[in-house]
């Protein structure tokens, strides 16, 4: 094998991935004075899924100096998020403002081509060191802990980057996580998941503009319905993969067919042009069985993916990155970088985790429904508005979990 010339830089950290976790994370440490390389395999700006903001996501982005791009950007402002139920029957709108003040009750529906692009070029002006179109094949290990990576350049000869710690940031490819064996699926939530987008379709007004909807579909399924810039919403259906392709295994016939059997969705893209593909996948929900070991840490979705129905995807995956962040600088700092230290934010980050999984399981319950939750808990409703706006990080959410304990049955617990 051929080693580059910068193969030999001292860098302390490698970041496989380029996404806002990789960037942000590498970001925040590089300002901490360790000097970070992200490793990307694409080029950008590039397509990405995922376009709904929640507002908890103010503070690490406000942390990254990221706050005054997004207030000038053209990404809509999101205020609320609401649920249709499958007779057409609609939620009260679920108002940030209601547990949030000020410009922390709102956030962004952005596109992420441009989101992605905003974040990599401040990890870069923060002086992060960025190869894109170069690919890890795979990482380096000494007697059990990460040493380094081996990418390969696109159209260039392989070479070896050494580091103290590697962060696996490379999403649903899980870089690591499939190296060592370590990803397998989620019990219980065994979903595929399909979309498109379309120009022209309904919006509402004011503050309601941007509001991310969610019509719930017989099936114990999901679509949802999210204003992007130029004109376009982002529509996206999750359900079981059994029942998605019981009747045909056409992707655009069954997209088709449950568009249109959603009445109340039907109705709003009634005037809208479908302008691209039908994306997807069978197998939304993964999970690693560990997320960190010596020399190496997992953030964002390479860590796992439970379902986007909270909209909670870059809200972990910042999450994560800040978290990972911080516990990567002291363990360089204390020259330790052991799992025990890198993973030292596991357990604050799992209880969050296993609020939205609770949640989530709770949606897919035929016993449950938002509507029901809030007339049977009224004293309830601001903490599950916590849960749509991210606040359930290191929260006391106990008393939130017993009421929904009366309604549904605790899920199997998320390996993390």
């Amino acid at each position: 094998m051929k080693h580059g010339p910068e193969s030999n830089l001292p860098f302390e950290v490698v970041v496989v991935g380029g996404g806002p976790a990789g960037a942000a994370l590498a970001t925040l440490l590089q300002r901490d004075g360790h000097r970070c390389l992200v490793v990307e395999h694409s080029k950008f700006p590039r397509y990405h899924i995922g376009e709904s903001l929640i507002p908890h996501t103010y503070g690490v982005l406000d942390r990254l100096g990221l706050l005054p791009a997004l207030k000038a950007s053209h990404f809509p402002a999101k205020h609320s998020v609401r649920f249709v139920s499958p007779s057409g029957a609609q939620s009260d709108p679920f108002y940030f403002s209601e547990v949030l003040e000020g410009e922390q009750a709102r956030t962004w529906q952005v596109e992420r081509s441009e989101f992605d692009q905003m974040c990599l070029d401040n990890a870069r002006d923060s002086g992060v060191e960025v190869r894109m179109a170069t690919r890890v094949s795979n990482v380096l290990f000494d007697n059990g802990r990460a040493v380094g990576v081996r990418v390969q350049p696109s159209g260039g000869e392989p070479y070896e980057v050494a580091t103290r710690v590697v962060v696996d940031a490379s999403g649903r490819a899980t870089v690591i996580g499939s190296q060592l064996g370590l990803k397998g699926p989620v019990p219980g939530l065994e979903k595929a998941s399909y979309w498109s987008y379309y120009r022209g379709g309904q919006r509402g007004t004011g503050i309601d503009a941007g509001e991310t909807t969610i019509y719930v579909i017989a099936e114990r399924g999901w679509f949802w319905y999210i204003p992007l810039p130029n004109d376009i919403v982002s529509v996206g259906i999750v359900a079981s993969p059994d029942y998605l392709f019981a009747a045909t295994d056409k992707i655009d016939d069954m997209f088709t067919r449950e568009v249109m059997a959603c009445r109340p969705l039907s109705e709003r893209l009634a005037s809208a042009e479908q302008v691209a593909a039908i994306r997807g996948t069978r197998q939304l929900a993964y999970q690693n069985r560990d997320t960190c070991g010596d020399g190496w840490v997992m953030v964002g979705d390479a860590r796992g993916f439970l379902d986007p129905i909270y909209s909670s995807g870059l809200f972990l995956a910042l999450a994560s990155a800040e978290l990972a962040a911080d516990c990567v600088h002291e363990a360089l700092e204390a020259g330790d970088p052991s799992a025990a230290r890198l993973g030292a934010f596991e357990p604050t980050l799992q209880s969050g985790l296993d609020v939205i999984q609770r949640l989530i399981s709770a949606f897919y319950d035929q016993d449950f429904s938002f509507r029901e939750f809030a007339r049977r808990f009224p004293d309830q409703r601001a903490a599950l508005i916590d849960c749509l706006v991210g606040d359930v990080v290191g929260k006391d959410m106990t008393s939130f979990l017993t009421a929904l304990e009366q309604m549904v049955a605790p899920p199997q617990a998320v390996v993390s």
